[in-house]
């Protein structure tokens, strides 16, 4: 599943109208879309299945950057010279180095060139086939979107975003095939969570606690397996904190005509990337090295607060109605005068 042959293949048989389908897919496999995506989905659709995906995607992003660094594998251009990288030739670190059967690695000389490299992207598992497959089959577990053409979307856009992956170069079948299953297990381990957390309180507490504590220790964890990225486990614990509040607090009355749902997508796409400026900007000017135990908690407060801050201001804005219980009240009120 490390060879080179089906790689070779695809690019052997290719077209520039091929070549030019495969590029546009795996553009929008990028976070550029799918941060946005999320957004709307939450704010301008429905928050808590909408901060269900967002989970998703946060824990296939830990989990996906957790396996690329465990595992240290190549790329399929970087182990042998006849494969194009998105095109172009010459980002080969050995020149004959991918698996000689199915079952096998890439060579030893290509795994450790590949491991030398300064700042290296490794291969294992596809990011791209990961988060595809975390969103397409978050949308259905969340939404309840049910219907034929949903779940062929699940099926086809992972597998569509795969073969893009390798016929770019970018990537062996093992690591497509490796996105496949993490990114649906991170969309179930998702959806199986937001269920739990929908429970009576005392047992929606117990899940949202312990899921908060995990991600405390995998940030703990990080002092001993370098592969761990604290930031990306305080991202997660980020996103289960505003879960956590809003379920406290209450969540916001969502119907609204589609202009206040406009605005409530725009607000947040706005304070979205306001949050992530300032996160980098302040994490920067700490000085802290990349991975450092502190971004646990910037990432968390971070992720919290630009979510429950979002509500906020779009509740001062009209852009929610007020809750159904307030809305009683104030009724009454007014019939009481």
């Amino acid at each position: 599943m490390f060879s080179s042959g089906p790689i070779l293949w695809l690019q052997q048989h290719s077209a520039p109208w091929f070549d030019a389908l495969m590029r546009f897919i795996s553009w929008i496999g990028e976070p550029w879309f799918y941060i946005p995506a999320v957004l709307v989905l939450a704010f301008g659709v429905r928050l808590r299945p909408g901060l269900g995906v967002m989970l998703a995607m946060l824990l296939v992003t830990f989990a996906t950057e957790g396996f690329k660094q465990g595992f240290g594998l190549p790329r399929p251009s970087e182990v042998d010279a006849r494969v194009l990288n998105e095109g172009e030739r010459g980002h080969h670190l050995v020149a004959d180095g991918g698996a000689e059967g199915f079952w096998g690695l890439p060579s030893e000389a290509a795994i450790v060139a590949k491991r030398t490299v300064g700042e290296p992207s490794f291969g294992f598992v596809s990011g791209h086939t990961s988060a595809a497959t975390a969103f397409a089959l978050a949308l259905p577990l969340l939404f309840g979107m049910h219907k034929r053409w949903m779940w062929a979307v699940v099926v086809a856009w992972p597998l569509l975003m795969g073969l893009s992956r390798m016929a770019l170069g970018r990537h062996f079948l093992a690591d497509v095939l490796g996105g496949l299953v993490v990114g649906a297990a991170c969309a179930l381990a998702a959806g199986w969570l937001m269920r739990r957390m929908r429970a009576p309180r005392p047992a929606a507490r117990r899940t949202w606690a312990a899921a908060l504590a995990a991600t405390g220790v995998a940030a703990l964890a990080a002092w001993w397996l370098p592969w761990i990225d604290p930031g990306m486990a305080g991202q997660v614990a980020g996103t289960l904190l505003a879960i956590g509040a809003l379920i406290h607090f209450g969540w916001p009355e969502e119907a609204a005509p589609m202009g206040q749902r406009a605005g409530r997508a725009l607000l947040a796409l706005g304070m979205g990337h306001a949050a992530i400026w300032l996160l980098q900007t302040a994490y920067t000017a700490t000085g802290w090295p990349d991975r450092h135990a502190g971004a646990y908690f910037f990432a968390a407060a971070g992720i919290a607060a630009a979510v429950l801050v979002t509500v906020a201001i779009a509740r001062g804005l009209g852009l929610y109605r007020p809750p159904v219980q307030a809305a009683a009240g104030a009724d009454a009120g007014l019939r009481d005068r």
